[in-house]
Order: structure tokens, then C-alpha cells, then sequence
């Protein structure tokens, strides 16, 4: 395994508020400890997870993401995925 494997689990809210993990990637990245402090993970975790959520182009709502590495969590953030319209 390499030092900077994370998981990353992308979960969307339903009608009736559970959360369903629609989507998980598995990254090599040690780009959440370029800057030390929360915020930092905070604002990389959201960057990561908008270019993710718009290359698979997944459904539009209230996602919760969660980033792991092996069993401890590096950051978790909430976020609102507003699908594109075709056109």
C-alpha cells in the first residue's frame, strides 16, 4: 500500500434523510497535508469531490463526504451537487 492511499465515500442524502453511498474512489493523493489545519482538508476534500462527482456525472442533491485513511478519518464535509443541465 502506498503512504497516501485514502478512501473516499461519497454519500447523497434521500427524501427521508438517510444517507446512501452512491460512490467510493480509491486515491493516492497526500494533497490533504500540503497545508496543516482543518480547514485546509476541508477545502481540498471539496475540491476533489466536485471534479469526482462531475466526472461521473452523478445525480445532483446533498452529498456527505467522507475521506479515510486506512481506518481514521481524515475529513468529512457536506456538500450541494447541483447537476448540470444538457443543452
Amino acid at each position: 500500500m502506498d503512504d497516501y492511499h485514502h478512501r473516499i465515500e461519497y454519500k447523497r442524502r434521500q427524501p427521508g434523510g438517510s444517507l446512501v453511498c452512491e460512490h467510493v474512489e480509491d486515491v493516492d493523493d497526500h494533497g490533504w497535508y500540503i497545508v496543516k489545519g482543518q480547514e485546509w482538508k476541508e477545502h481540498y476534500t471539496r475540491g476533489c469531490a466536485v471534479e469526482y462527482l462531475d466526472r461521473v456525472r452523478a445525480k445532483g442533491g446533498t452529498y456527505v463526504v467522507v475521506v479515510w485513511r486506512d481506518e481514521v478519518r481524515v475529513c468529512t464535509v457536506g456538500l450541494e451537487r447541483v447537476r448540470p443541465s444538457r443543452g
